[in-house]
Formats: structure tokens, sequence, C-alpha cells
């Protein structure tokens, strides 16, 4: 019994210390905080994101659809004149190099006309009562 226990140990140890040196304290992590998933959007949407470097991630790329909107180093992108229907964005960790490394993250959302953020009306005229 106590060399099953002290072997489970060592062994735990072991994976531990492996973990470590392969990077399980130092992997970069990446959020997509707008737009939600499932999202109905206008036309123009701005995407956040969370992202946080380590080991061989340096920045992210950003995707509208299958097209790269080129590497990130920020945490917002305006994105403008999107058509109608639905969009997948997504973003995922790449080196310096640009290798695509990963975690990534991505949302659906869906354009449909008239979903642009609220305008608010002026003010309706005065009524003047000079005649």
């Amino acid at each position: 019994m106590r060399k099953s226990i002290a072997s489970i140990v060592t062994g735990l140890a072991m994976v531990f210390v492996v973990g470590v040196f392969t990077g399980w304290a130092q992997q970069a992590t990446v959020k997509l905080l707008s737009p939600k998933d499932g999202e109905a959007v206008g036309p123009g949407i701005v995407v956040k994101w969370e992202f946080k470097k380590a080991g061989d991630a340096d920045h992210v790329h950003l995707y509208l659809d299958a097209a790269n909107q080129g590497p990130q180093f920020g945490t917002s992108l305006e994105l403008k004149g999107l058509s109608n229907g639905p969009h997948t964005v997504r973003i995922i960790a790449a080196t310096k190099s640009h290798q695509e490394i990963g975690p990534e993250a991505s949302v659906k959302v869906s354009v449909q006309e008239g979903t642009a953020a609220p305008v608010t009306p002026p003010p309706a005229p005065k009524r003047s009562w000079g005649y």
C-alpha cells in the first residue's frame, strides 16, 4: 500500500513538472467580448477581445468569415460595410512570424437591414403663436 501511494505521488509530481515545462503555466488566452454569439447587428460592428500573450503567442489574427483582417495588436477593431446575412467573426493567437497557433474564439452574427443603432430623432419644432 505504501509503495502504491508513493508511486502515485511520484507520478503526479512528474506530470506536473512536465506540464510546467511544456507550457501549462504559460498558455495564451483569447476571448471575444463583443459582439455576442447569435447577435443581430447592423452593417458596422466593433469587435472587442481580450488577449493574454504567453509563450510564442504575440498577437491575434482576426477573420470575418474566411477573410483575414490582418494582424491585430490592440483589443478592438471596427468592421464596416457588412452585407446582410450571417457572418462569423474569429480570432486566433499567432506568433511573431504570423503562424497561427491557437487558442481561438469565434461568434456568429447576423446582419439585418434596419438593425443599426437607433438614432435619436431631432426635437419637434416649437409652435409659434404669432399670426
